[in-house]
């Protein structure tokens, strides 16, 4: 089974950002004081997380603890809107949680942020009936109306406490609290990540449409049916030579060669029989054609096999990043996050 491990590294640094808003006065004049500026908070709801799979529990301990995490971000207020993203979809009448669904749900409540997302089970190596849960969470912008960012995390049942779901809360809010990369300093803001693939993965507009790169099975299906159109072949050459041998010029050469002749193709004469050699050149080619499309046949059948396999693991678990890290950037502290899978 595979085990993840987020490794927090420690890069820690000051970044000095010069304030933003009007140059101070030395010495404000005594009839126009200076005035401190408000800054007005975001109201960031967090609607429960769907449990696909019927895990209530966890997702409800999971969606107070993303909750708990939102109310201690500097600038965020948290919504008192407590329903379940399930409940906010039926009410909206949306089909998925896609991201016009989404602005709908937060133009009814007002909210600036929308943090959810959904838990589910998924298959692991090991006993039959043995699962993990994977949870996927966004961060959705009511002002942009966009998926602004989303993460997938897998979490083994036997770490499924309070005190690992906790931790796991507060650690996806303090990701999706971080500033964007656009509105930081270019040097403040690169982004490291080591990956499998050699092309980064396009950012889902639904929470529920990142399921991984799937193989289809479709590449498969070709190729066993190729398999059994070459089988087919090989059968009627097959056919084809048995029905040549019942010729009856070849019966009358093999009658004059007598028993001291196995083939009479090969004997070098016709023993009197004009049309013997068209018969055996005829059957000499039906020959080679069928350990042809024999051949032909296996290895379609190995080709197909092989992409079945494919198929079905790809299916089962998709392929994820061992080592990323990701960097952690605000106006006062920075540093870089890993995750590394093994």
């Amino acid at each position: 089974m595979k085990r993840c491990t987020r490794i927090g590294f420690a890069l820690v640094m000051v970044v000095g950002l010069s304030s933003i808003g009007a140059a101070a006065q030395d010495e404000p004049e005594p009839e126009q004081p200076a005035q401190g500026g408000i800054t007005e908070e975001l109201a960031v709801a967090v609607p429960g997380l769907r449990a696909l799979d019927g895990d209530d529990d966890i997702a409800h301990e999971l969606t107070g603890w993303l909750r708990a995490g939102t109310s201690a971000v500097e600038g965020w207020h948290l919504h008192t809107a407590a329903v379940s993203l399930e409940q906010f979809i039926l009410v909206n009448g949306c089909e998925s949680p896609n991201e016009d669904c989404l602005s709908r749900i937060a133009s009814a409540l007002e909210a600036d942020r929308l943090i959810s997302g959904s838990l589910r089970r998924t298959e692991t190596e090991g006993p039959e009936g043995h699962y993990d849960f994977e949870v996927r969470l966004f961060l959705f912008n009511g002002a942009t109306g966009r998926i602004e960012k989303s993460s997938r995390v897998r979490i083994e049942t036997d770490k499924a406490t309070p005190e690992q779901l906790a931790a796991l809360g507060q650690q996806q809010v303090a990701r999706f609290a971080e500033a964007p990369f656009d509105q930081l300093e270019r040097e403040q803001a690169i982004e490291l990540r080591l990956s499998r693939d050699d092309a980064p993965p396009s950012q889902p507009t639904s929470p529920e449409a990142d399921r991984g790169d799937i193989f289809p099975a479709w590449p498969a299906a070709v190729s066993y049916t190729g398999a059994v159109v070459f089988f087919g072949l090989t059968a009627w050459n097959w056919t084809t030579i048995k029905n040549l041998g019942q010729e009856p010029s070849l019966q009358r050469a093999r009658a004059i060669a007598g028993p001291g002749v196995n083939d009479v193709c090969d004997s070098g004469t016709n023993f009197g029989v004009e049309d013997l050699d068209g018969l055996c050149s005829k059957a000499n080619t039906h020959e080679t054609l069928q350990w042809v499309f024999l051949g032909m046949g296996v290895a379609s059948v190995g080709v197909g096999t092989w992409l079945l396999v494919k198929s079905v693991k790809s299916k089962r678990s998709a392929e994820r990043p061992r080592l990323e890290l990701a960097p952690i950037a605000g106006k006062k502290l920075g540093g870089v996050s890993a995750r590394l899978e093994f």
